[in-house]
Formats: C-alpha cells, sequence, structure tokens
C-alpha cells in the first residue's frame, strides 16, 4: 500500500436521525401537555375524590408523579452534558478521533496507543452484543489506562441519539488502518470476514430491514398522537 491512508468522516443519517428526535420531543410535548391536563383535573375535583374516592385521588397523583419524571428524564437524556457527547468521528493515519457537536476534540484513540493482548489469542475483535441483523456492534482493543495497565478497551461508532449511514465503513476503515500501521497485532478471523479485510467493501443498501423499522418509527408517531386526543376525550 504506497497510496496515502485516506480519511473517513462519519455520516449522519439525518433523516432517520431526526425522525427520532422528533419522536422524542414530540412524547415530551404530549407528557407535559397531559401532566397539565392531569393537574388541572385534579386540582378542580381534588375535594370530590378526597371525600368519596381517595383511591382515585391516589391514583392520579402517583400516575402524575411518574409522569413527571418520564418528562424530566427524556429532557435530560436530550440536553445532559452535550459537550460530552460524540457528534463526529474521523478515522485517518493517526487512529480515530472524537468530536462533539462543537468540533472540540473529546477521545483519541491511535495506533500507536494499541497494545497486544496478554491472555487472549486476539489483539483486536469485533463484539456483537445482539443476534439480530444490525444490532449494536463494537470493537474490542487493549490499551493503556490512567494507571498504565493494559486493558481490555471498546472502539464504539454508536453515538448516543444519533445514527450514522456508514457504521460499518469507519470499523472497517479503521480495522485496515490497524492491518497497515500495526501489522504486528492480531485481528481475530472472524472479523476480517465480517469486514472483508482482504478483499473490497460490500455495498450497503437501503433494505427490507430498514424499511420496516422505518414503517414502525411512523406508526408509534402515529399511535402516540392517537393515543393522546383518546386521553383528552376522556377527561372531558
Amino acid at each position: 500500500m504506497t497510496e496515502k491512508f485516506q480519511t473517513t468522516d462519519s455520516k449522519i443519517n439525518k433523516p432517520i436521525t431526526y425522525f427520532l428526535m422528533g419522536i422524542i420531543w414530540i412524547a415530551v410535548i404530549l407528557i407535559i401537555v397531559v401532566i397539565g391536563v392531569v393537574f388541572d383535573f385534579i386540582y378542580d375535583n381534588f375535594r370530590q375524590y378526597l371525600e368519596n374516592d381517595p383511591g382515585i385521588l391516589f391514583t392520579l397523583i402517583i400516575a402524575q408523579l411518574l409522569l413527571i419524571f418520564c418528562c424530566i428524564a427524556l429532557i435530560m437524556a436530550l440536553t445532559y452534558r452535550k459537550k460530552e457527547k460524540v457528534r463526529k468521528a474521523v478515522v485517518d493515519e493517526k487512529g480515530i478521533t472524537f468530536y462533539n457537536n462543537q468540533n472540540t476534540i473529546i477521545q483519541t484513540v491511535f495506533y500507536n496507543d494499541l497494545h497486544q493482548a496478554k491472555k487472549s489469542s486476539d489483539d483486536v475483535y469485533v463484539r456483537n452484543t445482539q443476534t439480530v441483523k444490525y444490532g449494536k456492534t463494537t470493537l474490542q482493543v487493549y490499551l493503556k489506562n490512567k494507571a498504565g495497565e493494559i486493558v481490555l478497551s471498546t472502539v464504539d461508532f454508536n453515538f448516543e441519539l444519533v445514527i450514522l449511514c456508514n457504521q460499518y465503513d469507519l470499523y472497517r476503515h479503521f480495522l485496515k488502518g490497524i492491518q497497515h500501521f500495526r501489522p504486528d497485532l492480531k485481528i481475530s478471523l472472524q472479523t476480517i470476514e465480517q469486514y472483508n479485510l482482504n478483499s473490497e467493501p460490500q455495498k450497503m443498501e437501503f433494505g427490507i430491514f430498514e424499511y420496516i423499522m422505518a414503517a414502525v418509527f411512523i406508526l408509534i408517531a402515529v399511535g402516540l398522537i392517537y393515543v393522546f386526543m383518546l386521553f383528552i376525550k376522556m377527561l372531558f
């Protein structure tokens, strides 16, 4: 390999990412509206339920607290510590550089930082956390921690609340970089086969699974709106 090692940037699948974010924010707005409606209902009928049916009043209060908790949890997931969340990754001749939404470097995994495993036969291997197609996949490598110990570490291109359309390419390019710059490291046979490291990359197409997932997300959004309308009708 005499040519210059190319650079690969992460590419966000904007339609799916924005759609998912939209569903979450719609859910937050609907929950806030329901909280307001339930609070108003409790306020108007507090004395009546307290005297005649305290069980319903207690149930409504518990439901209100659960709704508030869910709303806070969703908002925190969307907004908490944005500067610490990875939003971009670049794989080049040095290794991987991770950036936040302000394009500030928050983490690096360079080829020179990688080490050989002490107790394992493979120095680099893929870990699939799910058996279904397109389940979460991470890359396992060995790095030095702050104490100077060589430990098993994870290279992860699964960004929080962001869907990438070239995740496979990022893993493959980083693995090709290991083959080129760190031939002393052994990549597992399964990983070599999964990422076609000895041949040209396979073309990733938008298949039946992706269409099904898109349809499911649309149904969820419609279902949330429908449930909300039913809830409003029940109260009024």
